[in-house]
């Protein structure tokens, strides 16, 4: 299989192209599928990946896969393409990947905002997510990002003015600092987005409201708070359609056990819950997310953070519906949000260290573009002539593929590492088996069967215990099947209750808990010799498991 250039952000059409082609050459792996429309009528890709061969891809825990639900954001849906080559490509030669798509099914949806990824891949103009203009206004009135001078950036503008808040750095002329309060030595500057004043004046300059507000990843049902509380949430839950579409799947597709979403820019790999501390969430899923996320970290070199403890700094305004929350709170799906690329780390600052001063962080990240871009990331400032606002300096980062997503050489690198957290993450969902088959001849065509159903995995087959909290999860069955069988004592068909997984043994010896990774079942049956009994063990979240027995 062609392996795609994953050093090239690609449009939709060419996604769509590469998708249709990698689909085409695995016909037994992987099907292309749709589950809606975007608000310009685009299709939201979905690829569904298992080994047909070993089971319907419904009948496998499964883990959910989404990129670019922000429009800018396409490092996102760089590693979920990704994620499908190497899945396919890798199938039958690495032990891994072979056993996941022979056990479990991947949901992968490389790009949520298709109408924004265009606008971000094709103009200069930068925006949250959807193309809906939102929320409507009669006429705006401010600065709106343009590209006065048709280069192809929007970059910053600086004008000169005695009440100015910024300053130029002594020790980068590229760098605007922060004035002093008691600093009377200019020249100062404001600084501004490069734009054009619409139904204003230059006397004050105030950035009009975004034409593009939405912010499909506030507009999920859990912890969902209207705009004046939560920026770009939207007229209500799911009010968008590619929202909506993403509920619609993941609720019809009940098999689903673990998810991984994919934004930028930080460099962490965030967890719920976005809205309250480890302390309130059930203690089982807490180890487990810390555990996986350890992973996560260990292979990625991104430290696994809460949402609520570690990223929102002001508690007063902790993030609502996001997709990431509704996943876990009303799902009951293991879910983590991967914040894609670090420049700042890369030039040396560290995550959440507030010790750096601005300038000084600043002044690592132009060495670095000076040292790995040949400078390429910012562009020195020069003098144009606003149409409106007369002498002016433009300039700035020339951030799209500098700060907010990786330049094209280091994309890859970012797509493989996260790649294998998503795979790893999977190696860990429940496992059923159905273990120590015994049968003995108890009379004429009389059978006593005995079996044990085990959970092999790490995460229990409930998924998580929010699963169990929220009643989203299905307790495992067990059927056991022949032509011209009679039970005599047992049932043919039973509900087992739920089967702990290896996450849930630790901690609990102590005290005298022993959690129960299996069941002991038992039945008489009377049946014909050479009678074939399947014994077939079910759950939605674990899979199913068939084990025949031939009655001698």
């Amino acid at each position: 299989m062609n392996k795609p250039n994953f050093s090239k952000y690609l449009d939709y059409a060419e996604l769509t192209e590469v998708l249709e082609q990698m689909v085409a050459e695995n016909p037994s792996l992987a099907n292309l599928g749709s589950i809606g429309k975007s608000y310009e009528g685009r299709d939201i890709w979905v690829v569904e990946i298992t080994n047909s061969g070993t089971g319907a891809a419904d009948e496998k825990p499964a883990m959910y896969i989404d990129g670019n639900i922000h429009a800018g954001e396409v490092t996102g849906s760089a590693v979920c393409l990704y994620t499908i080559w190497y899945l396919l490509s890798e199938y039958g030669s690495d032990p891994l990947v072979t056993k996941l798509l022979d056990k479990t099914t991947f949901y992968i949806i490389p790009r949520v905002s298709v109408d924004g990824a265009e606008i971000f891949l094709h103009t200069p103009y930068s925006l949250r997510s959807s193309t809906r203009e939102y929320p409507e206004v009669d006429k705006r009135e401010g600065l709106v990002p343009e590209d006065v001078d048709r280069n192809g950036l929007i970059l910053q503008m600086r004008i000169k003015d005695p009440n100015g808040e910024w300053k130029i750095s002594s020790k980068d002329p590229r760098l605007m600092t922060r004035r002093e309060p008691w600093d009377e030595e200019g020249p100062f500057y404001c600084v501004y987005t490069e734009g054009i004043l619409e139904n204003s004046d230059a006397d004050d300059i105030k950035s009009a409201p975004p034409k593009w507000g939405l912010d499909i990843n506030r507009n999920f049902p859990a912890n969902w708070e209207p705009e004046v509380k939560q920026y770009g949430a939207g007229p209500y839950p799911l009010s968008e359609p590619e929202t909506r579409a993403i509920a619609e799947f993941v609720t019809s597709h009940k098999n689903i056990v673990g998810a991984m979403a994919y934004h930028t820019t930080m460099g962490a790999i965030l967890r719920p819950c976005c809205t309250i501390p480890d302390e309130k969430m059930p203690p089982l899923d807490v180890s487990m997310y810390k555990t996986i996320g350890q992973k996560g970290t260990d292979l990625t070199g991104y430290p696994h953070i809460s949402t609520y403890e570690d990223y929102t700094r002001d508690k007063s305004r902790a993030l609502k519906g996001v997709l990431m929350d509704w996943l876990y709170e009303h799902m009951g799906i293991l879910t983590f949000s991967t914040e894609l690329w670090d420049a700042s780390v890369r030039a040396g600052n560290k995550l959440f260290d507030e010790s750096p001063t601005y300038e000084e962080a600043q002044l690592n990240l132009l060495k670095w573009n000076d040292r790995e871009l040949a400078g390429k990331g910012f562009v020195d400032w020069y003098e144009f002539e606003h149409p409106q606002l007369g002498p002016v300096e433009l300039g700035g980062w020339n951030s799209k593929f500098t700060l907010t997503n990786p330049p094209p050489q280091f994309l890859e690198g970012e797509c493989h590492k996260n790649c294998l957290f998503t795979l790893y993450h999977a190696a860990c969902f429940p496992e059923l088996s159905v273990e120590k088959v015994d049968v003995t001849n108890i009379g004429p065509d009389l059978y006593k069967v005995k079996a044990t159903v085990v959970n092999k995995g790490y995460k229990p087959t409930y998924g998580c215990q929010k699963g169990i909290e929220i009643g989203r999860a299905d307790p495992v069955k067990v059927v056991v099947s022949g032509e011209s069988i009679e039970f005599i004592t047992g049932k043919q068909s039973q509900e087992i209750g739920h089967l702990e997984g290896l996450a849930s043994s630790f901690g609990r010896y102590q005290r005298g808990a022993r959690p129960e990774r299996s069941k002991k079942l038992e039945w008489v049956i009377k049946a014909p010799k050479s009678t074939v009994l399947e014994i077939t063990a079910k759950s939605k979240r674990a899979g199913v498991c068939v084990s025949q027995i031939l009655l001698s």
